[in-house]
């Protein structure tokens, strides 16, 4: 649905009053996906806790069912991922904090 020749300019004249009222929120609404910013450090350390977790209940479930293919599995999930990144943060190759991930506007 197309808006009114009045309604495109009262919308034009909404955006320049606040474009002067405000013009880092303007600019912060201008750049893409820069509502929905989550830190990569929070996104890494997100994905450690549930690799972490994956390989205990694979562990867990090993055990249950026994399985040593699975447990081994298991373990070598539970301790080889944050070896590599300790050793990867003691090499100072560690994430800055001013990289993001941006998140989509919206999801399609």
């Amino acid at each position: 649905m197309a808006l009114r020749d009045d309604e495109k300019r009262a919308l034009a004249q909404i955006q320049r009053q606040l474009a002067d009222d405000d013009p880092r929120f303007v600019a912060r609404l201008s750049r893409k996906g820069s509502l929905f910013r989550i830190p990569r450090r929070v996104l890494f350390t997100a994905a450690l806790l549930t690799t972490y977790a994956v390989g205990l209940l694979a562990i867990v479930i090993g055990v249950t069912l026994p399985s040593a293919l699975l447990v081994i599995v298991g373990a070598l999930v539970t301790a080889g991922f944050p070896t590599a990144v300790a050793v990867r943060a003691w090499r100072g190759r560690r994430f800055r904090e001013d990289d993001v991930f941006e998140l989509p506007d919206r999801v399609e």
